[in-house]
């Protein structure tokens, strides 16, 4: 009985594909067509794999060639719908002509048969890396576990086959790895729109995000570099966390240019993590360990910050701070790569250098004079008979 069934439906199958055009609603403008999306090409070597799925839906595509993402190669990749965009007469249609058809046993039949085919998709694997590790790529890939890296790409990707390539398969092994294509194997697109990934490769470096391909040496410099950053913080403990809040910024309330940040930061930080103290402020006490000992003079020439458990920071390092206490750290990684880096700083110096002048303000010492003036014309407000000692700028 079996191949007389089988029989039967090998035989009907013209008739199936007759149903099937039936089924499909019918376009009655260009208007309300989907677009149509070009097939995607593999990288060379990667192996597809057949699975059957419980469905077909959207996820990653990626766009007509490969353009570099942010100023690094990397390849882009844009979002699409798997849903027609049918308008609701045409679906009630199909719905009605689909229920009627059904009620037949042999085309509820070959429909399920088709509709079983539909949902089988063709997955890929990356493509095997061929290259051997050197004992400085496998050093390398230790220091990047132990800053739990996660490394962000898709099999089709040729920019993150070149990473993995440059540092070779034993050393890649001890990476973990992030298949964001949706027809990837162990695809994890939805960890990768969590993490708002926008280009491949991306490597998640301490926390921080690194879009882009890095030669070699320039991921080796900015492995130095985040290592040595962090072995001086002081990890935050109940013995030595002096506030609730994650990092404390000494802005300047006179500075149009910081009222702006400040205001950027406090509009994207409801829960609080970044503390705001105003060094213009007469009530400013550099003693408060809040501030870090950090003088009025001090925190004028360049912006400070101090962390929970007490660690002063200064310049670029403040922004990479404050940004990733809200969630906008990326904004501020690039800044770790060496020569970025250095460009960045030079770049803050200059406009530190120059803030007074660019706002329109007083030099620094004639600002410095009227802060003492104020200071010690209030203490001896609060004293009465002006034996008081008041406390340092």
């Amino acid at each position: 009985p079996h191949r007389t069934t089988m029989a039967a439906v090998k035989a009907l199958a013209p008739l199936r594909l007759l149903l099937l055009l039936l089924l499909q609603p019918a376009a009655s403008s260009t208007a309300t067509r989907p677009a149509r999306i070009a097939p995607r090409p593999r990288a060379l070597g990667a192996v597809p794999v057949t699975r059957r799925l419980s469905g077909v839906p959207s996820g990653l595509v990626r766009g007509a060639g490969r353009e570099p993402s942010g100023e690094r190669r990397g390849c882009r990749c844009r979002r699409v719908s798997a849903l027609d965009s049918s308008s609701p007469a045409r679906t009630e249609l199909w719905v009605r002509r689909r229920k009627i058809l059904s009620n037949t046993p042999l085309v509820a039949g070959l429909l399920a048969t088709s509709a079983g085919r539909a949902q089988s998709k063709t997955l890929f694997s990356p493509p095997e890396i061929t290259t051997k590790s050197t004992p400085e790529a496998i050093k390398l890939a230790e220091d990047l576990a132990s800053l739990d890296t996660v490394f962000y790409g898709a099999h089709w990707c040729s920019h993150c086959r070149n990473q993995k390539e440059a540092l070779g398969k034993d050393a890649f092994s001890k990476i973990k790895y992030v298949e964001c294509a949706d027809d990837g194997v162990d695809s994890q697109r939805n960890l990768c729109r969590k993490k708002d990934i926008k280009g491949y490769p991306t490597w998640e470096i301490d926390g921080e995000q690194y879009p882009g391909e890095f030669d070699f040496k320039e991921l080796r410099a900015l492995v130095d570099d985040i290592m040595e950053e962090r072995s001086q913080r002081v990890p935050v403990t109940d013995a030595n966390r002096i506030g609730e809040w994650e990092v404390n910024l000494l802005y300047d309330s006179e500075c149009p240019v910081c009222m702006a940040e400040v205001s950027f930061l406090r509009s994207h930080d409801p829960k609080g993590r970044i503390r705001f103290t105003d060094i213009a402020s007469p009530s400013y006490n550099m003693n408060d360990p809040a501030n870090g000992g950090v003088s009025y003079e001090e925190a004028m020439e360049r912006i400070h910050a101090v962390t929970a458990s007490g660690e002063v920071v200064a310049g670029v390092e403040v922004f990479r701070r404050t940004y990733g206490a809200i969630g906008l750290g990326w904004l501020f990684a690039l800044s770790r790569v060496p020569v970025l880096g250095s460009v960045s700083d030079t770049i803050y110096d200059v406009f530190a250098a120059n803030r007074l002048k660019l706002t329109g303000r007083e030099d620094m010492a004639s600002l410095l004079q009227k802060r003492r003036e104020v200071r010690s014309t209030q203490c001896q407000a609060d004293s009465g008979d002006g034996a008081h000692k008041c406390p340092s700028l």
